[in-house]
């Protein structure tokens, strides 16, 4: 693996990008930011949202955003469909509430003027959304008792980067401004690295919190797309994009004794359909387990793949030794049989995931007719994804 870049934030740097709450309400009254992003994030991790003046959020920082609930259980393409049962025409759609998380703020470093706080989202009844991917991770992370998380991701940038220039100047355009705003954005980063082999850049995050850990790979992955659309870049989170090449992962490493064990292995593939949560995930073998991090795909939600792995680790059996699944079909029908992800997750959930699970392996196999090659349809509906 060749570096790209290599940089130990100190904790001055970071005490100078990072951005309390009380700091954000103080830069928007300065001017220095002027827009707040509040956000939501859907089933497979995609920030969500609206952009407020930062002088209308300001007047009101614990206020409501009223979102469709929809949004928790579309597709990749925003599609609604009937067989979810949180959210349908028959239920008629109707608003929940997200109510800003204050611990959550961060500066967009890669936007001028821009500061992004993410959301607990709510029922009109004030209780916390079933679906909401973020509240899951969070009661988890806070059952568990969970310990600090150290993740990496890895992303596409250019079907051919050494002919752009990454051997002659070893911070590209994308990289320079990626790292650049990561950076300013008080997101820890330990390294930037280009795998010569694997044609892969890779992002390396300090350990955290699972939440602000999730929190930190949803921004650095929408500032990633952000800003390969403004340069015009070729950058994506596809897993796979051709015929051949190593699938681009999220490596999650959680801080948890019972990795490793019979039963976290055997309920680790029980979830693995929320650490690799589309079909084109699973159509080159990849294994789940690398070293002593867990391989999701660069598209997977983070916060619920990292919920995954942590309800994985809690240390009790489930009674069945198994080998982690090795097809997209395998994976959702244990997610389907297990009796703790109900438990986990909620029935509610699990039913609305299986549900878009195979809504995509059934619209796959309407359209590709070689189900184990990736197809220019995979490209075509996933290429926006994450």
């Amino acid at each position: 693996m060749t570096g790209l870049a290599s940089r130990s934030q100190p904790s001055a740097a970071l005490t100078e990008t990072s951005l309390t709450f009380a700091g954000l309400l103080r830069e928007i009254e300065s001017g220095a930011i002027d827009t707040v992003r509040v956000c939501i994030a859907d089933h497979y991790g995609m920030l969500r949202g609206r952009r407020l003046v930062g002088e209308i959020f300001a007047s009101d920082p614990n206020g409501l955003q009223a979102y469709c609930d929809g949004a928790l259980v579309w597709d990749v393409h925003c599609e609604i469909f009937e067989e979810s049962d949180y959210s349908n025409f028959s239920t008629g759609y109707p608003d929940l509430f997200a109510r800003p998380d204050h611990a959550s703020v961060l500066r967009c470093g890669w936007s001028d003027g821009s500061a992004l706080v993410m959301t607990e989202l709510l029922t009109p009844d004030g209780e916390r959304s079933p679906l909401d991917p973020r509240g899951l991770l969070r009661v988890l992370a806070e059952q568990a008792a969970a310990g600090p998380v150290s993740t990496a991701l890895e992303l596409r940038a250019g079907q051919d980067p050494l002919a752009v220039g990454w051997q002659a100047d070893p911070l590209s355009s994308f990289a320079d401004r990626w790292l650049a705003g990561l950076t300013a954005s008080g997101i820890p980063v330990e390294s930037l690295e280009w795998d010569d082999q694997r044609q892969l850049l890779r992002l390396n995050l300090s350990a955290s919190d699972p939440l602000v850990a999730a929190d930190w790979l949803v921004a650095a992955r929408s500032a990633a797309r952000e800003i390969g659309l403004t340069g015009d870049d070729d950058v994506t989170a596809m897993p796979i994009v051709g015929e051949s090449g190593s699938p681009a992962r999220m490596l999650i490493r959680p801080d948890a004794a019972e990795l490793g064990s019979d039963a976290w292995l055997t309920k680790l593939g029980d979830g693995a359909l929320l650490c690799r949560p589309l079909p084109l995930d699973w159509l080159r073998p990849e294994p789940m387990l690398v070293g002593d991090s867990v391989a999701a795909s660069s598209q997977a939600n983070p916060y619920l793949a990292i919920a995954a792995i942590l309800a994985a680790a809690d240390g009790s059996e489930v009674g069945r030794p198994e080998t982690l699944p090795s097809s997209y079909a395998e994976a959702t029908e244990r997610f389907a049989l297990s009796a703790w992800t109900g438990q986990v997750f909620g029935e509610m959930f699990v039913h609305d995931t299986l549900a878009l699970a195979r809504r995509e392996a059934r619209l796959r196999s309407e359209a590709v007719a070689d189900s184990a090659a990736v197809d220019s349809w995979d490209i075509d509906r996933y290429g926006d994804v994450g």
